[in-house]
């Protein structure tokens, strides 16, 4: 999820990715008018296909849509990230191994903060969307509970499109992305080599981490940006 872009994927991927991210909070009006996927080709998609290529027709709509102030597209993009998005999974992995040895009070401020620099990172993307569209090419089963769902973002210059692959995982009768892999980078792998390096470099100690984090939130940065 992680939803994490490294500063080598083009910028207007990363715009887009973000309203991917945030698709399924359109309002019914939004949801509505959204360019959906023609019927033949929502018919040939599996659940999980359909699931991605849904998300992507909403987040369309709502980047088109400039009616909608920087607080509200933020706020939709906080719900859309507790309902739709395994935060959980995706938060702990980014962690590893440290998230064994924190405090319950240190694992519930990683939670918090780490949820706040997401909104954060890609709420301010918003602002650039310039007209790409997406679309699903495919999807199969990884293992027993996971799918992985292939997808390009076309851009309106005619420039090649750009993959998108996301992880899907089942949880009783919800989907929920656990992570997404720009051009075959996974952006969950990219965020854990980042954590992992500030926790090392700090002798194990997880607070160095919490301390860098609120740092950032405090000054308004994201996930892995120096301000």
């Amino acid at each position: 999820m992680s939803i994490l872009l490294r500063a080598t994927t083009p910028l207007r991927t990363a715009f887009v990715l973000t309203a991917l991210l945030s698709a399924s909070l359109a309002s019914p009006v939004l949801a509505n008018d959204a360019p959906p996927a023609s019927a033949s080709t929502q018919a040939a998609l599996s659940p999980e296909g359909r699931f991605v290529q849904n998300l992507g027709d909403k987040a369309v709509a709502i980047l088109a849509n400039k009616a909608l102030s920087a607080d509200q597209r933020e706020e939709q993009f906080r719900d859309m990230l507790r309902n739709n998005f395994d935060l959980q999974t995706i938060a702990r992995f980014v962690i590893g191994r440290s998230w064994m040895t924190a405090t319950p009070a240190q694992q519930d401020e990683y939670m918090s903060l780490f949820e706040a620099l997401v909104v954060k990172t890609y709420s301010e993307r918003f602002k650039l969307y310039t007209g790409e569209g997406f679309i699903v090419s495919d999807s199969r089963p990884e293992g027993t509970k996971d799918f992985i769902v292939n997808s390009n973002i076309t851009h309106p210059d005619g420039s090649p499109a750009t993959v998108v692959t996301w992880r899907l995982r089942q949880k009783g009768d919800k989907m929920g992305v656990i992570d997404v892999m720009v051009e075959g980078v996974s952006m969950s792998v990219t965020q854990r080599q980042e954590y992992s390096s500030v926790i090392q470099r700090n002798g194990g100690d997880i607070e160095a981490l919490l301390s860098m984090m609120r740092t950032r939130v405090k000054s308004g940065e994201g996930l892995n940006e120096k301000g």
